[in-house]
């Protein structure tokens, strides 16, 4: 096939022409809108345009409007115009610079196991699955960890309990909320 077609990378395009592409979009909706002028007036008289007329027009609403826009479109422009030289400070200040000035040493398998308070052959195991199931205690521990498949209540394919509490006294002490996997017994 070779390269691709504009159409599916417009990135391929240039400037003006996509500049170009922008203006015609443009004037044909607005072609299209004043095409569908009458059908609008009739809409407008249905749902009392005259009101929208007699406020905007007789009485100088339209000025209180664009004056209101313009306003809001000065206060826009000054918060972009904070941010863009919040973002130039901050460029200037950090560009080049490694933000970490020292590197952590690796953690191995047997620290973190210690540190969770888990069987190390075990956290091997739930590493290499892609979806588990940890039960934690109120105090935040790990009770129980399950090897799933998508969603999590679905029957689990194998089950770890650790020592400190089995499957069974952990399911009693669960307070049964809908969604909750089954215990692997």
């Amino acid at each position: 096939m070779g390269k691709g077609l504009i159409i599916e990378k417009p990135e391929a395009q240039k400037r003006g022409q996509r500049v170009a592409q922008g203006l015609l979009t443009v004037g044909f909706w607005c072609l299209f809108l004043s095409l569908l002028r009458p059908l609008l007036a009739l809409f407008g008289w249905f749902i009392g345009i005259r009101l929208f007329t007699h406020e905007m027009i007789e009485k100088d609403g339209g000025r209180l409007l664009f004056e209101t826009l313009r306003n809001y479109g000065l206060v826009v422009l000054m918060m972009a115009l904070i941010l863009r030289t919040w973002a130039w400070y901050n460029h200037r200040r950090f560009a080049g610079k490694d933000k970490r000035r020292t590197t952590m040493a690796p953690v191995s398998l047997e620290e973190i196991a210690r540190y969770h308070n888990v069987d190390p052959t075990a956290l091997a195991m739930w590493r290499q699955d892609r979806c588990l199931y940890v039960r934690h205690s109120e105090e935040g521990r790990v009770l129980e960890v399950q090897s799933a498949e998508p969603p999590p209540w679905k029957p689990c394919v194998r089950s770890v309990s650790l020592a400190r509490e089995s499957c069974t006294e952990a399911c009693e002490k669960s307070d049964g909320r809908a969604g909750s996997p089954p215990c692997a017994l």
